[in-house]
């Protein structure tokens, strides 16, 4: 799969009528009858790849608005990319994951405790405040045998 640029654009067309960029990933994509399109805001959008259709469908005014370009340009250089799908692709620079083909995001560092992370320590902590009365129940009669 070639790789191509993520310099979001919040236009569907260019100036070419019979090319327009992926509003997701920036790639110039051929307009035509069997082109990847989703229609928003009046307007037909076009895509390089069911990925980035289905990242445009999911949240169309994220993409149609021009935040995904202005989030793009909120990346600090020398950031690495992976793929959501295959965390062990990693490169230097925005493109395409060679394995699927959905576009690569940004690995961000956060100071901030994740929310996830906190959420399945203290789920973890409950579990084991359960377990330990539930193992004395079964296990305590075996206490003292050799």
């Amino acid at each position: 799969m070639t790789e191509h640029s993520h310099h979001h654009k919040a236009h569907s067309a260019s100036p070419d009528s019979t090319s327009a960029t992926d509003p997701v990933c920036g790639m110039q994509v051929k307009k035509g009858a069997d082109a990847l399109s989703s229609n928003y805001g009046g307007k037909a959008w076009y895509f390089c790849s069911d990925g980035c259709q289905s990242q445009f469908d999911a949240d169309p005014y994220f993409y149609a608005s021009g935040n995904a370009e202005k989030a793009q340009q909120a990346v600090q250089p020398g950031t690495q990319w992976t793929c959501p799908m295959h965390p062990e692709i990693v490169r230097d620079e925005p493109g395409s994951c060679p394995l699927c083909g959905m576009a690569l995001e940004p690995m961000v560092p956060s100071d901030e405790p994740s929310e996830e992370l906190t959420d399945f320590t203290r789920r973890m902590w409950i579990s084991a405040a359960a377990a330990v009365p539930l193992i004395i129940l079964t296990m305590g009669e075996l206490v003292g045998l050799p």
